[in-house]
């Protein structure tokens, strides 16, 4: 048994009975199935949903969305054993890998690095739609802002309109009113001189009066005789 089939052998990745090696079903390759040679052609992108990013979103969910076919032996699976041959050199661990693929019929690298290749371009379709939501999050941000100030200078203008209009009407109240008692008060103090005119002329008619009084009034006539 070579050293790479005994390290291994040691963490667990392969198993050796009678000369015969095997991969545990802790890493079994999973059930091959028919698949097309290259995933299918993508459908158009739906809409991009408008409410908030689903973060942790499961891979396989990312990967089933984009149709990446099922694989004989996935990447994840290659990506554990090479994380048990971590303490090997990278040249050690990849003459281990290579050693574990001459020995297992159901499996080949070529299997992994396809099903990689794949759920690459799927990662970077799922980035890339993540990209265009957070444009199309910026833009619609910057339309509804626009939106929001426009009804903003609306509602502004109007205020403004309405205020100019009341000062205005504010403006005629006060001269009208200031108008009016200044009426009222002209006709109040018009009122005052004319009685003060006629009051003046009656007193100068009694005045007059008075002088026939005194010119002609009853005066002590000769008294009365003395009885003898």
């Amino acid at each position: 048994m070579s050293k790479f089939l005994r390290a291994l052998q040691k963490v667990g990745l392969v198993e050796v009975n009678d000369g015969e090696v095997s991969i545990p079903e802790t890493v079994a390759a999973e059930p091959v199935v028919e698949t097309p040679a290259a995933p299918p052609e993508p459908e158009p992108a739906a809409p991009l949903p408008t409410g908030d990013v689903v973060e942790q979103r499961p891979y396989d969910a990312i990967y089933a969305e984009q149709s990446v076919p099922t694989s004989p032996f996935s990447a994840e699976k290659l990506l554990k054993i090479l994380d048990g041959l971590a303490a090997l050199e990278p040249a050690s661990r990849k003459a281990a890998v290579l050693a574990l693929d001459a020995a297992d019929d159901a499996w080949t690298i070529d299997d992994a690095l396809l099903d990689a290749e794949r759920k690459i371009r799927a990662l970077a379709t799922a980035r890339g739609q993540l990209e265009a939501h957070a444009r199309g999050a910026l833009e619609q941000a910057r339309k509804d802002v626009t939106e929001r100030d426009q009804r903003q200078q609306d509602a502004v203008t109007r205020v403004r309109s309405q205020i100019a209009e009341l000062e205005a009407l504010l403006e005629r109240e006060v001269t009208r009113a200031t108008e009016e008692k200044s009426a009222l008060e002209n006709t109040a103090r018009a009122t005052k001189d004319a009685c003060v005119r006629e009051a003046t002329r009656l007193d100068a008619e009694a005045l007059r009066l008075k002088k026939i009084a005194e010119m002609f009034g009853h005066s002590p006539g000769p008294s009365a005789a003395t009885p003898p």
